[in-house]
């Protein structure tokens, strides 16, 4: 029979040494993890104030002095004002980015602007992110009112690491001088029916985009409310009917404000920002469906100033989001303040269109993208 040793006196003290170093070290890390953010508005505050840099991955705060805006209200709110790095990157631009250094473990990003709907059903990418809806409903809501609105509306799946603070809805933008209202299509169901730009009297006086590709004809396909043929059915009409065609919807946005064309159908975003620089124009949301999409700001774990980016987030979700419409035009239909928002509520009988993560994770959008794009020029 073999004998088994029993293992020396000497074994057992390092194994429980090394249990114990093993526990503590655990112990560590569950304590940094729940004090990433201080537990009332007093201590995020002070830590906010204290950690003093935040690292923002965001276009808007650059764009028509918006930054300086905020800076003012931040300020007048909290009594500082924080050292912010702007890297002005847009979604997906920044998610890919962010995502490729995170594999090396560099977390250059304190406050970061990406798509929910990439990450969710994701683990791998769910893991990188803080939960932001705890402390925003626990610490701010009953202090910001404008905040506890937006919270309110923001989708389930996407609140633990994300909120909405921009919209990309499609409807037509057209130019003032060349055309109005009432001339315009009502209905993506007419372009499947030949009218609307599929009408020969809009033949090469109306522009589309090819990022999506076609915009917003992808978006149709959300929960299967047109199918495959169908898209490509009336994608083959609207380019039968000679548009012009711009690489993104700002492009498409100004070559409408520039009368290159009348009208365009793709992202409204954007268009009161040019009407306030004087431009002629103006957007109309469609009658049957609102296609949406939306893009958030998330907290990355090992972030440098998790507090400053939890201070700033409540900030622009109560001060900030009224400052970029105003200063843009541009809301997003989460804040009840928004006039997006006061627009779809206008709107009870509009189908609204958002891809959900079980779609985006499925392959469904990616899909219906690769099925559209041989056909575009």
């Amino acid at each position: 029979m073999n004998r088994v040793d029993r293992p020396s006196k000497t074994f057992v003290w390092l194994l429980s040494l090394a249990l114990i170093g093993a526990l503590l070290s655990l112990s560590t890390k569950v304590v940094s993890a729940q004090s990433v953010f201080g537990k009332t508005y007093e201590e995020v505050l002070d830590r906010a104030k204290r950690e003093a840099e935040l690292r923002l991955w965001w276009e808007v705060p650059g764009e028509r002095g918006v930054g300086e805006q905020f800076e003012a209200a931040f300020k007048k709110r909290f009594g500082f004002v924080p050292r912010v790095h702007l890297t002005p990157v847009t979604n997906p631009d920044s998610l890919l980015r962010f995502l490729t250094e995170a594999r090396v473990g560099r977390i250059d990003a304190d406050l970061l602007y990406a798509g929910a709907a990439d990450i969710a059903g994701r683990p791998d990418r769910l893991a990188l992110f803080e939960d932001i809806e705890t402390p925003l409903v626990k610490i701010f809501s009953p202090k910001f009112k404008g905040l506890e609105g937006v919270l309110r509306n923001v989708a389930a799946w996407k609140r633990p690491f994300s909120v909405d603070v921009t919209t990309l809805a499609s409807g037509i933008i057209y130019n003032t001088k060349k055309t109005n209202a009432n001339d315009l299509p009502k209905t993506y169901e007419e372009f499947a029916e030949g009218k609307g730009f599929a009408d020969p009297k809009w033949k090469g006086n109306f522009a589309i985009n090819t990022i999506g590709p076609a915009s917003p004809l992808t978006d149709m396909g959300v929960g299967g409310h047109w199918d495959i043929e169908k898209q490509k059915k009336v994608l083959q009409m609207l380019l039968a009917n000679k548009p012009l065609i711009k690489r993104s919807s700002g492009d498409v946005r100004m070559a409408v404000a520039l009368g290159e064309v009348a009208a365009a159908t793709g992202n409204i975003g954007g268009t009161e920002g040019l009407r306030k620089e004087g431009y002629p124009i103006q957007n109309k949301l469609f009658e049957d469906v609102m296609a949406l999409g939306s893009i958030g700001l998330t907290i990355p774990k090992g972030a440098k100033s998790p507090n400053l980016a939890l201070l700033y987030l409540a900030f622009i979700l109560e001060d900030g989001l009224p400052i970029v419409e105003r200063v843009n035009g541009e809301g997003t239909f989460v804040d009840p303040r928004s006039q997006l928002a006061k627009s779809l509520k206008a709107m009870p009988k509009a189908k609204v269109l958002e891809w959900s993560p079980e779609e985006v994770l499925a392959g469904q959008r990616d899909k219906i993208r690769k099925a559209l794009q041989p056909l575009m020029p």
